[in-house]
């Protein structure tokens, strides 16, 4: 494990993003244009009119290309951003259970804030399942990114440790593996690929990326936009497919390749090919400025509003509903403008949530955490959970490791 630690250590050496040093702008202007991404993402898939109900046209090709595979690239390099920090740090349970406490708390803000507003105005909007959901937005998936990521954070501390016992040499066979595998089918509708998503494909780029940024030599910018050009070129391949596929079909069989096949579905080879090396060329550049920090501390709250599901529903049904701007001049920049002035009024309606945790629960923001987390250390039956759960003569004759580091 020596080896495997002073590889740690020394990509914690080279961190330049961290709590005790300036935020690298360019990551987080990248933050805010892959959030941008997932908002046109979001536009499109969510829209009360279907990209399929309008005529083919370049227009309708602009926002199948760019706006509906754009969302899927911003979530692989949002992602990226997140966790090509945590490689750097050896992680913890407690640790990271304090960051999924710390994002429950932003969750619940918006998610009970949001609930009040539309009880308030269109109680109509409020489903059920929204309901409840808005109470324990995390265990219901209400947001699944931000499930996911939390189911992420609490396996972390197991996976690097495995990954970390593994070597350089395992790990890379590893990571070599699953994208020989996994890209492939990544391209093929109804493979197991399809049910390799969410928390599974979080793992599934911690894996690459980890593998890249702790054992391998790095690419440098032209083969970085090399590997980004082969993404674009095996989108595009696809959707030449696609467009060969609907040409021989006809009636609701035509509509389902229209609407549901895309090269770029979540973490497939293209999507990942593109929202990677888009991360490391930003990641290249070094500047500081410190608006761009401040509005980019609030792109995670755009998510949070615009896909709460009565919010969703009025912006891109109601608001914005396609068939409403579909055809008028300048279609694009109305989009463009409409998604700008979105994305303004979430960030500017965050400030609000930032202000009042900043007089409130970010003047202690882990004491609670703390205190509870001690208070349950403490119980007994918690304290022989590691004992009922390992044999550890047994695992011990094998030759494995006995325990792994939890605080």
């Amino acid at each position: 494990m020596t080896k495997n630690n002073n590889a740690i250590a020394k990509a914690r050496h080279h961190l330049t993003y961290g709590k005790r040093k300036q935020r690298n702008s360019s990551i987080e202007l990248l933050r805010i244009i892959a959030m941008l991404m997932i908002l046109s993402h979001h536009f499109i898939c969510h829209n009360g009119s279907l990209l399929s109900d309008f005529p083919l046209t370049p227009g309708r090709e602009v926002f199948s290309f760019f706006f509906h595979s754009g969302g899927k690239i911003g979530v692989v390099t949002f992602f990226s951003i997140s966790t090509w920090f945590l490689i750097s740090s050896e992680q913890s349970v407690k640790q990271n259970f304090r960051r999924i406490w710390i994002m429950e708390r932003e969750l619940l803000f918006w998610s009970l804030t949001l609930l009040t507003v539309f009880l308030a105005m269109k109680k109509s909007a409020v489903s059920i399942f929204t309901l409840i959901s808005s109470v324990v937005p995390i265990i219901t998936n209400l947001w699944w990114y931000a499930t996911a990521y939390a189911m992420f954070l609490a396996v972390l501390p197991f996976l690097q440790y495995a990954l970390l016992s593994m070597g350089r040499r395992r790990h890379c066979q590893l990571a070599l593996l699953l994208l020989l595998t996994l890209g492939p089918l990544s391209m093929i509708p109804k493979t197991i690929f399809h049910i390799f998503t969410n928390v599974f494909g979080f793992i599934y780029i911690f894996i690459i990326l980890s593998c890249y940024k702790l054992y391998l030599k790095k690419l440098n910018t032209k083969q970085l936009w090399a590997l980004l050009g082969a993404g674009v070129t095996i989108g595009v391949i696809g959707y030449l497919v696609k467009y060969g596929a609907m040409l021989f079909t006809s009636g609701s069989l035509r509509t389902t390749i229209s609407n549901k096949y895309t090269p770029f579905s979540d973490f497939s080879l293209p999507t990942l090919m593109i929202g990677i090396p888009i991360f490391l060329l930003f990641n290249r550049m070094r500047f500081y400025n410190r608006p761009i920090n401040f509005i980019a501390k609030s792109a995670f709250a755009v998510y949070l509003i615009t896909d709460y599901p009565p919010m969703r529903n009025l912006l891109w049904s109601t608001w914005f509903n396609l068939k409403d701007i579909y055809g008028k001049p300048f279609m694009l920049l109305h989009v463009i403008g409409a998604l700008l002035g979105v994305y303004a009024a979430c960030t500017l309606c965050d400030f609000i949530r930032r202000g009042l945790f900043a007089i409130t629960v970010d003047r202690h923001p882990e004491r609670w955490f703390d205190a509870l987390w001690d208070t349950v250390a403490r119980w007994q039956w918690v304290q022989s959970l590691p004992k009922a759960m390992l044999n550890s003569s047994a695992l011990t004759a094998n030759g494995l490791p006995t325990v792994a580091r939890l605080e």
